[in-house]
């Protein structure tokens, strides 16, 4: 009787080996590349939902402070200086710093992370029909003037810089024509 004996395999070979490594790699590479642009897209996100909680509180404050106007000393197209009912008839100033990129109530940084602030004023409650030469509206002008002008616009733009790791751009989220009319304009006390 003849016994017969098998080489058992019980190994790898080198190929399979490389092969097995080499497909693990590309799934795991794949795997984290999605996972990165995940962290990234919940990173936006947070800071879309930071800003935006900024932005509703910076829109209400100035619209409280706006609203509550009696006298207003100086307003261009940066800054405005104001009593307010708001404030205990205290003169208040609001301004943009440019350099800084910061709103600022009575030289005190009320917000940060701003690119642009502007503030316009409507020239007079007579002239939603009238147009410039090149067919634009003029109702809104840059400075306050007494005894014509009875509300106020702002634009305000906030900017975000987003942490991702293959981008560095930043974006701007703008809040345009937001129109605010005084309630107690002239009121004295």
């Amino acid at each position: 009787m003849k016994k017969y004996f098998y080489l058992s395999n019980k190994g790898f070979t080198l190929l399979e080996l490389t092969a097995t490594l080499m497909i693990i790699f590309f799934i795991s590479g794949f795997a984290g590349f999605s996972i990165v642009n995940y962290i990234d897209a919940y990173t936006l996100q947070k800071q879309h939902t930071e800003i935006a909680q900024q932005a509703r509180l910076v829109i209400n404050r100035l619209v409280n402070e706006f609203i509550h106007i009696t006298t207003i000393s100086d307003a261009k197209a940066n800054m405005i200086s104001f009593l307010s009912r708001f404030n205990n008839l205290k003169e208040t100033t609001i301004s943009f710093d440019i350099d800084n990129h910061c709103l600022k109530i009575n030289n005190k940084i009320f917000a940060d992370n701003i690119s642009d602030f502007k503030l316009r004023y409507l020239a007079d409650v007579n002239v939603f029909d009238d147009l410039d030469s090149s067919g634009s509206p003029i109702m809104w002008q840059n400075q306050w003037e007494d005894g014509t002008s009875t509300a106020i616009q702002f634009d305000i733009s906030f900017e975000i810089s987003p942490i991702v790791f293959r981008k560095k751009r930043s974006c701007k989220i703008n809040f345009t024509d937001i129109t605010v009319v005084p309630r107690t304009l002239g009121a004295l006390e």
